[in-house]
């Protein structure tokens, strides 16, 4: 009895470090990367992007539209190693496009700003520019992929914001 309760405890102290390394706390690049990715669902006008924003833990709705061609979204969240973040999303309807357009404005951020804008610079569908300048961050970043996007970065002492806008084709209709 006594040997296998001494296997059990044994089981247990060595699964400890397994179950400990699942409850890290997120890092502000992790953070950043996640809600870029977050933003690149509302600007492609991703029909599902609000409940996936509900799902990632975003206060996330459709705002009143204005017209028929323009769709806009308002999200909110705590983000964690970064701090309260605003989201504002506007998605415009073009005869043969779709301009989507994405903010994420924290005023007060926390953490560690420049491995935030690193880890969004270093995104394989990004390239660009970063720089460092009087204690802050800035990325001015251009898409590789299919989209045409655009991408703005900042950390500084005026807040932490991401900035996306992106140009998508709409498939070409056949007119019978």
């Amino acid at each position: 009895m006594r040997a296998s309760l001494a296997l059990v405890l044994a089981l247990g102290l060595v699964a400890q470090p397994a179950l400990a390394q699942g409850k890290t706390k997120a890092s502000a690049a992790d953070e950043a990367v996640a809600a870029l990715e977050m933003c690149e669902a509302f600007a492609k006008g991703d029909v599902l992007a609000v409940d996936e924003a509900i799902g990632a833990g975003w206060d996330a709705y459709e705002d009143e539209s204005e017209s028929p061609f323009i769709r806009s979204y308002s999200a909110g969240r705590e983000m964690p190693g970064i701090g309260w973040g605003d989201m504002f999303s506007l998605v415009e309807s073009y005869p043969n496009r779709v301009l989507g357009y994405c903010r994420i404005d924290v005023a007060e951020p926390r953490g560690q700003g420049e491995a935030a804008i690193e880890a969004l610079a270093a995104l394989e569908d990004y390239e660009g520019e970063v720089t460092n300048e009087n204690g802050g961050a800035y990325a001015s970043l251009v898409g590789t992929g299919a989209d045409d996007s655009l991408l703005i970065a900042h950390w500084d002492h005026v807040g932490f914001v991401i900035q996306l806008t992106i140009l998508t084709p709409k498939p070409a209709t056949s007119e019978e």
